[in-house]
């Protein structure tokens, strides 16, 4: 699917009252403005990938694809707006024996519960998909559009889960032994930006 293809295909999931992989209808946030993508793209450093720009610009700020939908620049479904919680992150000091955040220009895209995330590496011009849980973030080769495509054709949780894909783990993130087979808990603690200037441990429950 082209891009344009990609997008005319959310835009109608919108319309049909179907924007992400909730059971019941749900209404976007209006769209932002040109001005408001260009102030998120100063904070970030990167230009937004352009589908993401038309998304945010055209269908709404966020709220649409896998799950509960992206996050948006002003809203969020999760907790924190992306680019507020982008700024508390990349400006915190890390605790001693803390994860590191992601590199600059790699933002938290989609809350995909249990501690589970979609990050958006915005530095690669069409987007490139990372994927983060409590124990390691990983580089996807994965772009923006091809992770939505994937969405569209009902492949999303095979995606985002394929071995194959996983590029390694992301420089500055060493991994954490992740507990033995059988020992996980059914909620799992992620550290999060909390919207007030302290990162948040919240549990996601599968």
């Amino acid at each position: 699917m082209t891009e344009d293809e990609i997008f005319d295909a959310i835009r109608a999931r919108v319309e049909a009252g179907r924007p992400t992989d909730s059971s019941s209808a749900s209404l976007l946030p209006p769209p932002v403005s040109g001005q408001v993508i260009r102030d998120a793209e100063a904070v970030i450093g990167y230009r937004l990938p352009p589908l993401l720009r038309r998304i945010y610009r055209e269908l709404g700020d966020g709220g649409v694809g896998p799950h509960g939908g992206i996050e948006g620049l002003t809203n969020s479904w999760s907790n924190t707006p992306m680019v507020d919680g982008y700024l508390e992150l990349v400006s915190a000091e890390a605790e001693p024996g803390e994860r590191p955040p992601p590199p600059r220009g790699v933002v938290f895209f989609c809350d995909l519960g249990c501690a589970m995330w979609a990050l958006l590496d915005c530095r690669h011009p069409q987007g490139q998909m990372w994927w983060s849980d409590e124990y390691e973030s990983c580089k996807l080769h994965l772009t923006l559009p091809e992770w939505f495509g994937a969405w569209l054709a009902g492949d999303s949780h095979d995606v985002w889960a394929r071995p194959g894909l996983r590029l390694g783990p992301s420089p500055g993130t060493a991994n954490r032994p992740r507990p033995p087979s059988g020992t996980e808990s059914s909620c799992i603690p992620i550290r999060r930006p909390s919207g007030d200037g302290h990162a948040q441990q919240h549990d996601r429950v599968r």
